[in-house]
């Protein structure tokens, strides 16, 4: 690793040379352009491939609750670990479509599938529901935190293989607790509701082999009429009577028999594995440059793509994002939750490689004030799916390293 750079003040780039140099800078997004050492008396334009070797995991665990989908089902991957998930709900007491829960009607789940799973998606799975055995966390459950189930009476069960949807009838002594809260007259019934039903668990059976996903959000290309998970009242004659959307849902999730990937860098969107960047350089390699473009580059590492088990499937990853904080977070995965990515780079798929362009970034860190920052990379968003990517690490070939790709302009040449 190099030294770290100094600060120091930094000469305006002026929109003229900017333009001037346009095709010379651009030329940045092809990564077989490197220069060599920036000394003086050099051409005017120079880039430069710098290794990176400040690479860390920060381990955490993201929110699982109240996310677009909710996991269930059991995966054994041999690059990722063992992965065993419970998807939560709770049935809403609105009185929208009927005012009371006569006792001639049935509670009804019904389950919309993500299209795509994780795992051997060409196998049955076999699910058991049952009673969650605490209050209701809701948006303060996490991955790897997993909530206590009461396993002792059985609610309901099912299998599903590939279907789009499943509706699944509850038990009769679940349905009257639940007509209990929902005809509930008083002026605690909210409160009790909350308190007191602590909702159901859809637990799979040890034997399954995929994980399915729970729709709860529709997506941005639905149309308003696109189905999500929600429960129905039916009446006597098995006609639909009401609608009752899922008031909170979440996942019960853990990852179990992790591998030891010490030959690259493991990232989760559950916010498992963060990866942390450090960067540390001599401030003479910039003396008199101005820096034009900054690129940190990524190679994905086809091992876990090219040795996944017959009819496995993973759910890909094309996205990487980096977050950047004045201030080193008090808690690291509810400030990237919550927050937008300073940065972010698409998967080129003919290379298997991720190209972030950290320009101003790099910028602030050289030349601003403050002291330096980390930056800190995850894959895809937290929204309830399962995404794993393997980035190739420092002991991979040189040209395939983490890297740091710099373009800089001599305004004296």
């Amino acid at each position: 690793m190099c030294s770290r750079i100094k600060k120091g003040s930094r000469s305006a780039i002026t929109a003229f040379m900017v333009l001037a140099l346009f095709l010379s800078i651009s030329s940045c997004e092809n990564e077989g352009i490197v220069g060599g050492e920036l000394t003086d008396g050099e051409e005017r334009v120079a880039t430069t491939t710098y290794a990176v070797d400040g690479l860390s995991i920060v381990s955490d665990n993201g929110f699982s609750g109240q996310l677009a989908y909710s996991a269930m089902g059991i995966v054994n991957d041999p690059v990722y670990g063992t992965v065993t998930s419970s998807s939560l709900l709770k049935p809403s007491i609105t009185q929208a479509e009927i005012d009371s829960f006569s006792d001639t009607y049935s509670l009804n789940i019904v389950l919309q599938f993500n299209p795509r799973g994780y795992g051997d998606t060409t196998s049955t799975s076999q699910y058991n529901i049952y009673e969650i055995d605490e209050r209701w966390r809701g948006r303060e459950i996490q991955y790897n935190n997993p909530v206590a189930i009461d396993e002792s009476t059985l609610i309901g069960s099912f299998q599903v293989s590939d279907e789009d949807s499943l509706k699944v009838p509850v038990s009769a002594s679940f349905t009257e607790r639940f007509r209990e809260f929902f005809n509930d007259s008083t002026a605690m019934r909210d409160s009790l509701y909350r308190f007191q039903f602590p909702g159901l668990a859809i637990v799979p059976a040890e034997q399954n082999t995929k994980i399915d996903f729970l729709r709860h959000q529709r997506a941005v290309d639905d149309t308003s009429s696109t189905p999500v998970t929600r429960f129905i009242v039916e009446n006597a004659q098995d006609s639909l009577v009401a609608t009752l959307p899922v008031l909170d849902h979440g996942n019960s999730m853990s990852r179990t028999n992790i591998p030891d990937n010490t030959d690259g860098f493991v990232l989760h969107n559950t916010m498992e594995n963060i990866l942390r960047v450090d960067f540390d350089f001599e401030s003479e390699q910039f003396a008199g440059k101005e820096i034009v473009n900054a690129q940190l580059v990524f190679n994905v590492d086809p091992g876990p793509q090219n040795t996944a088990p017959m009819g496995f499937t993973r759910l890909e990853n094309n996205f990487l994002r980096g977050h950047t904080f004045e201030t080193d977070p008090l808690s690291l995965h509810s400030e990237i939750f919550v927050r937008q990515a300073t940065v972010g780079a698409t998967l080129d798929e003919d290379d298997d490689v991720y190209r972030i362009t950290i320009t101003q970034y790099l910028i602030d860190q050289i030349y601003g004030q403050s002291d330096s920052t980390p930056l800190y990379i995850t894959n895809q968003a937290n929204n309830g799916l399962y995404v794993s990517t393997k980035l190739l690490g420092t002991d991979a070939p040189e040209n395939v390293r983490p890297r740091l790709i710099i373009t800089t302009i001599n305004p004296d040449n």
